[in-house]
């Protein structure tokens, strides 16, 4: 079974082709538009929308016409990539099962050198391969590449995007995952919230670093001093960057932890069960809490790296109530935010919050997974032995495969 990844590098461009970015980042912002209006007046007509084929063929009739000679500039392949992003957009926008809102157009700032533009390039022909050090990029050229990983496959497309004061390419691969495991030796639970980031039901606890609370007090001082600069002016621009920059870092900070805490989880277990959260929800109560504690983060990112490595990743119901079950004997209490410790009523056992919420949810996923037959008990001969508590585990030999169980 094969999974699309994507792989994020530094580009390095010459003022020419810096200039050739932002060209082609504001065409496919302004072909978004063009077509979204289009969309638009299609519907006040008939009540209809135009999806990917009519607007393609719309694209190819504007590439005649005078005023429309930027399009023709453009890089063909890019131009079908923003029909293809706005039909799925309009789907999801109209579709009653997708809760998601119907596109807006793309406003451009007034300065370049604050842009966020993109534009998607496809890989046809092997016209985008890296050599010595640079990756060619249609109609662009050469451009230098921070190189930092090797590639693991061929490309399929490339994203550019001038994020947080520097270009970025975003490259798009097929890796091949390995085979699924037999037999899985261990499963573990783990609880997400704010105070610790992730506690696992095999002690394992990753505490929050909280890393835009670090930046803070730099970031205050910089906004105070945007304040009293006049807008537009250079030492505006200036500031602005500066504060941008330091938004760049945070975000490359949290990426990174993010990143080491997913590979550490997946090295522990075989079987990886998280709580459904819904983040959206919890960004409404403190949103600068849940964004600095990436919670949804580690889970999406723990979520494919199990993947690739043939193990299962499982999350039980949003609404299953996790918290402040006993360990021991799953007798249910009522805690409040405040309560990081208790001891049950029923046994007297000293519980930690956190850690019993994690084996809680160990407990319902090994529950779920068993019930729709994913995974099935492993019963010791009378000649074996076993560790201690330690639980096996196999894939259940069904005809529909184990791929399909483990991912229904």
């Amino acid at each position: 079974m094969k999974k699309t990844l994507r792989y994020n590098y530094r580009l390095k461009p010459t003022p020419e082709q810096e200039a050739k970015l932002i060209e082609f980042g504001s065409y496919s912002r302004g072909l978004w538009n063009l077509l979204l209006s289009e969309n638009q007046r299609q519907h006040e007509q008939d009540g209809t929308f135009l999806f990917y084929k009519d607007m393609a063929s719309r694209i190819k009739q504007v590439k005649n016409l005078p005023e429309f000679a930027w399009v023709k500039a453009f890089d063909s392949a890019a131009a079908q990539q923003v029909a293809r992003d706005l039909d799925t957009a309009l789907r999801n926008g109209t579709s009653k099962g997708a809760h998601q809102k119907f596109p807006k157009f793309k406003v451009s700032y007034k300065i370049k050198k604050l842009h966020n533009d993109s534009f998607r390039a496809v890989n046809n022909s092997n016209c985008i391969r890296i050599e010595n050090g640079t990756i060619s990029l249609p109609k662009i050229g050469w451009v230098d590449i921070v190189l930092h990983r090797r590639l693991v496959s061929n490309i399929k497309t490339v994203t550019v995007q001038f994020r947080h004061g520097k270009w970025e390419c975003s490259i798009t691969q097929e890796v091949e995952c390995k085979e699924a495991k037999k037999v899985l030796s261990s499963i573990v639970g783990y609880d997400i919230n704010s105070k610790q980031t992730v506690v696992g039901s095999n002690g394992l606890t990753v505490s929050n670093p909280k890393f835009l609370k670090q930046s803070k007090e730099k970031l205050n001082t910089l906004q105070r001093q945007l304040a009293r600069r006049k807008k537009g002016s250079a030492r505006w621009n200036k500031t602005k960057n500066r504060i941008n920059t330091l938004h760049g870092k945070v975000s490359r900070q949290r990426l990174d932890f993010a990143h080491k805490t997913a590979r550490q989880i997946t090295n522990a277990s075989d079987i990886v069960v998280f709580e459904g959260l819904n983040v959206k929800a919890m960004q409404k109560f403190n949103g600068q809490m849940v964004a600095d504690n990436i919670m949804g983060l580690i889970s999406d990112l723990t979520k494919y790296k199990v993947e690739l490595e043939g193990k299962i990743h499982h999350e039980i119901g949003r609404f299953e109530r996790s918290t402040g079950i006993c360990c021991e004997c799953n007798h249910r209490h009522k805690l409040t935010l405040k309560d990081r410790t208790f001891t049950c009523v029923n046994c007297g056992t000293h519980n930690d919050r956190d850690y019993s919420a994690s084996i809680s949810i160990r407990n319902s996923g090994e529950r779920d997974l068993m019930a729709n037959g994913t995974i099935v008990r492993v019963k010791p001969m009378p000649q074996q032995k076993l560790l201690g508590k330690t639980k096996v585990f196999e894939l259940s030999k069904l005809s529909t495969g184990s791929e399909e169980k483990s991912a229904a």
